[in-house]
């Protein structure tokens, strides 16, 4: 035989038994190998803390951006014309129900309804003495008719004056602070000219917009609270939301009634109104035990019953004092608190339950 032939013979004999020598006595490394993979089927790769998912009621706050605003702010009219002869009132100052801010020089007015009395009380005795004749059939039907109409006239012309001369002074129809004054001594006002602007300080308005979306989670009644641009807080309860939207923002109009009793909120002072929107099913957890996928979504790793992990996404509804409230999460999983940075969806881990945290 070719000796290179009986050179390739050898060579291909040798390979040949070192592959069979192979997998009838496997190596120490093999066997390793083989004992490591069966292991890591069978136990944990890591331990983790976790936390039952339990949900608990939670109501969302709902937040407006809004400003104060008095709830009632008229501008006082005159209802005769005449010169102003007296302003008792500073512009500024508070005032109460009945107070006089404007006075108009009176003129022939008390005149008039003196003169109006005197007439009221001679047909008053002419009526009486129409009913004696008219009773003692000496007077017509027809002329004890025209007595009581005389007595009638002459009663509504003294309303009248008296009316008149009461409008010489006008007066606060509420308890407020004069904001503004538009008239000085010796001006001549017409029907229907402005003398001061009144604003009522107690109770306050916060008047906020809402949106179509949100509106069905409040009602007239429900508490809430507003905060100042200063920081303070405020509460009371919703007076007012308006049946008709917007047409531009289409955004409907709700108020807050706040009390004031020491006249210390300005109108126009830019607020937060915060409004307890509807109930929902949330959980409490840390911030901290907040996880991105790959995808980018936030959420929580969870174990299920076979101890295997998941990722859930959660979506994040607001904070408290400890953390946040999240919802998504159903109650068969446990959240992992610790040790969710070094495991993956898919690997079983072992457990380590922890007390859910205190609200």
């Amino acid at each position: 035989m070719n000796k290179s032939y009986k050179t390739a013979l050898f060579i291909t004999v040798g390979i040949t038994l070192v592959l069979i020598s192979g997998i009838i006595f496997p190596s120490d490394e093999n066997e390793t190998s083989n004992l490591i993979s069966a292991t890591n089927k069978d136990q944990p790769i890591m331990t983790v803390s976790v936390i039952n998912a339990v949900a608990e009621p939670y109501s969302k706050d709902i937040t407006l951006r809004g400003y104060t605003a008095s709830k009632r702010t008229v501008s006082l009219k005159s209802q005769i014309k005449g010169r102003i002869t007296e302003l008792p009132i500073e512009k500024g100052a508070r005032v109460f129900f009945g107070d006089t801010i404007c006075r108009v020089d009176v003129e022939d007015r008390q005149a008039n309804y003196d003169e109006s009395i005197a007439l009221v009380n001679q047909r008053e005795l002419e009526y009486e003495a129409s009913i004696k004749l008219f009773s003692q059939g000496h007077r017509s039907e027809t002329n004890h008719s025209a007595a009581k109409a005389t007595l009638d006239a002459a009663v509504a012309r003294s309303t009248r004056t008296k009316i008149e001369l009461d409008n010489t002074e006008i007066k606060a129809p509420f308890d407020g602070i004069i904001n503004d004054r538009l008239i000085e001594v010796g001006d001549y006002m017409k029907i229907g000219e402005v003398c001061a602007v009144i604003m009522e300080e107690n109770p306050f308005l916060i008047v906020a917009d809402i949106s179509e979306k949100l509106i069905s989670q409040t009602k007239i009644g429900a508490k809430a609270h507003a905060v100042l641009q200063g920081g303070r807080r405020l509460e009371g309860k919703i007076s007012y939301i308006s049946s008709i939207a917007d047409v531009n923002t289409r955004t409907f109009r709700i108020e807050l009634e706040v009390p004031n009793p020491n006249y210390d909120i300005r109108d126009g002072i830019t607020a937060e109104l915060f409004l307890q929107g509807d109930e929902t099913q949330a959980q409490k957890i840390s911030p901290a035990t907040l996880v991105l996928n790959d995808k980018g979504l936030v959420g929580v790793r969870v174990v299920d019953v076979k101890n295997q992990v998941q990722f859930k996404e959660a979506e994040i509804l607001g904070n408290h004092e400890n953390g946040i409230w999240i919802t998504g999460v159903p109650s068969h999983y446990k959240i992992i608190t610790k040790g969710h940075e070094f495991v993956a969806a898919g690997e079983f881990v072992k457990i380590v339950l922890e007390i859910n945290p205190a609200p």
